[in-house]
């Protein structure tokens, strides 16, 4: 049985060099002979695999077109990218001219009614991050300024525009000053409820969410309603709005009614601020 089996393998293994030998023959001999039998043959032999080949390659050619394009599709797709990167560009800037603009209207109109603000400053420096929590503006003793001086932006209310609290000067240089916004930590806000008079503070902020109590845990707070300044304290100014509540709940732990407060402020867009004189030296 083993012999039969050996015997079979030799066979194989015969056969498969013998045609080995002839093909390598033939290729040989249909190069030195032209379009010779030879070469008929090899043609004969390797015609369907050149077929096979040539399907394979063309079907995947044009699958890889119909997939990414043509060179001349491709090219005109870059072309319309950058276009359209180019139109998005215009758009955004466009935005923030008619938002400057927007800005500066409130702003002026906010000077002509209002005689308490001592100059307008552009934002010059900032902290590291996102939100504008401490920064340095172009103003300085020069222009008047002092610390405890109240910075201020025109904020729209109703159809109304009236002065917004960003926050206080804390440091002043020759021609320029540092500021803390209410968004800082080390910044507290007495506020009021402008519709009752109740009075709170505000200890915490994230971004342009306040959060602060009421002094009277009985008192009517309702979502919407407008809070300014309370004056108390003598750090700032009654009636400066702060902004609007907008969530009021119970903590059972301190007894305390605490309210969320959205700053009529946005914390991580300014560029501009105006200046009142504080009850700072």
């Amino acid at each position: 049985m083993n012999k039969y089996k050996y015997n079979g393998k030799l066979k194989k293994n015969i056969y498969f060099i013998t045609v080995s030998l002839i093909l390598i023959f033939l290729i040989a001999f249909s190069a030195n002979r032209g379009k010779s039998l030879g070469s008929n043959i090899v043609g004969t032999i390797t015609s369907p695999v050149n077929k096979v080949f040539y399907f394979v390659s063309s079907k995947t050619a044009a699958a890889f077109e119909s997939v990414f394009g043509s060179r001349q599709m491709r090219a005109e797709n870059v072309s319309l990218k950058e276009e359209n990167a180019e139109l998005s560009k215009e758009v955004d800037d466009l935005k923030r001219i008619v938002s400057q603009r927007t800005y500066l209207q409130e702003e002026y109109e906010l000077i002509s009614k209002s005689k308490d603000i001592k100059t307008k400053a552009l934002i010059a420096g900032k902290e590291p991050g996102n939100l504008f929590t401490s920064f340095v503006i172009d103003k300085g003793s020069k222009d008047g300024l002092k610390v405890g001086d109240v910075v201020v932006q025109a904020v729209s209310s109703q159809g109304d525009i009236e002065k917004g609290l960003v926050g206080l000067i804390t440091g002043v240089g020759y021609n320029n000053a540092n500021v803390e916004a209410i968004i800082n930590d080390n910044n507290k806000v007495g506020f009021m409820i402008a519709r009752t008079g109740d009075v709170g503070i505000i200890d915490k902020a994230d971004a342009q969410l306040l959060e602060g109590y009421m002094y009277d845990e009985s008192k009517d707070v309702k979502v919407g309603d407008r809070v300014v300044t309370s004056g108390l304290g003598g750090v700032y100014p009654a009636d400066i709005k702060i902004g609007e509540v907008s969530e009021v709940s119970f903590d059972e732990t301190s007894n305390k009614k605490m309210i969320k407060v959205t700053s009529a402020i946005k914390f991580n867009n300014m560029y501009r601020v105006m200046v009142l004189d504080g009850r700072g030296k």
